[in-house]
């Protein structure tokens, strides 16, 4: 299952329109249009209703773990090389209201312009107190940071990926609803043509493997502590494993008793018994 949140309808008619989803009875008081594989649920607007928003759909339709979470939106920036419509892929969200800072995972290749999001409780404008923190590539919005913190309670970090598209570079203009769907009408097959694989990828992942491996893999990757990045790349090379030489949780279990015997100390003794496991398995 996809999860999309966007703060506006404007946002999300485009991604209505794309994945052709039908109006289904509101959340709580959200709008919620689904087709069954993927759901998108409007939030309105700050990061309050946004974290209340994820919690509702998410609550109703648990997500599983290859399941993704996308915030989509429009966005406000400082930078004057970043033009209107430029998409950003958003690797730190930086909560304005709270000074806290969060790190969705990129794991997956792409060819997108990848940035920092700045979630403001107020509209920010070239009027108001700016953030300095960050260099780069750094946009504006009002929900990320809620839908980030509520996601987190249901996603792994590699599982949430945000999108912003610049809108305005902090005029204080108003814009209107065609135009926010148009900008995010340019950008949502881009989005969801590298979502959809990504999807698949990780919904093959959980298919895969049976529930004692499933098991296995989590009790190994918490003896190793691994890193998400690094109980990616685990669940990569056990893939390729039994995708080329059958079952693996009796190897697996002899690996834990005759190399592993207890829980690594530290991350860096978990990145040695890592590379000893991918050279066998590999």
């Amino acid at each position: 299952m996809i999860y999309i949140f966007t703060a506006l309808y404007c946002e999300a008619k485009p991604v209505i329109q794309y994945f052709d989803l039908k109006r289904l009875p509101d959340i709580n008081g959200f709008r919620f249009f689904s087709d069954g594989a993927v759901n998108l649920l409007i939030t309105g607007t700050g990061a309050l209703n946004a974290a209340i928003g994820v919690t509702a759909l998410c609550s109703v339709h648990s997500p599983n773990p290859g399941d993704i979470l996308v915030n989509i939106g429009i966005c406000g920036t400082g930078n004057p090389d970043l033009k209107t419509g430029s998409l950003i892929l958003c690797n730190k969200i930086v909560d304005l209201g709270a000074y806290k800072a969060y790190y969705p995972d990129m794991l997956f290749k792409h060819s997108f312009i990848e940035g920092t999001v700045l979630t403001s409780p107020v509209p920010v404008t070239g009027r108001t107190e700016g953030y300095n923190g960050d260099s780069g590539v750094t946009v504006t919005d009002m929900e990320a940071s809620g839908v980030f913190h509520a996601g987190a309670v249901f996603f792994k970090t590699h599982q949430m990926f945000f999108f912003k598209i610049v809108s305005d570079h902090q005029s204080g203009e108003e814009l209107s609803s065609g135009k926010v769907s148009e900008l995010t009408e340019a950008n949502t097959a881009p989005v969801f043509g590298w979502i959809t694989p990504i999807h698949g990828e990780l919904q093959g992942i959980q298919n895969v493997f049976s529930d004692d491996e499933k098991l296995l893999l989590k009790q190994l990757s918490e003896m190793l502590k691994l890193t998400v990045t690094m109980q990616h790349q685990l669940n990569q090379v056990m893939r390729y494993h039994k995708t080329r030489y059958g079952g693996f949780a009796d190897k697996l279990r002899e690996f834990i008793a005759d190399e592993l015997k207890q829980p690594c100390k530290t991350k860096n003794e978990g990145k040695k018994y890592f590379e000893e496991l991918r050279k066998r398995f590999v």
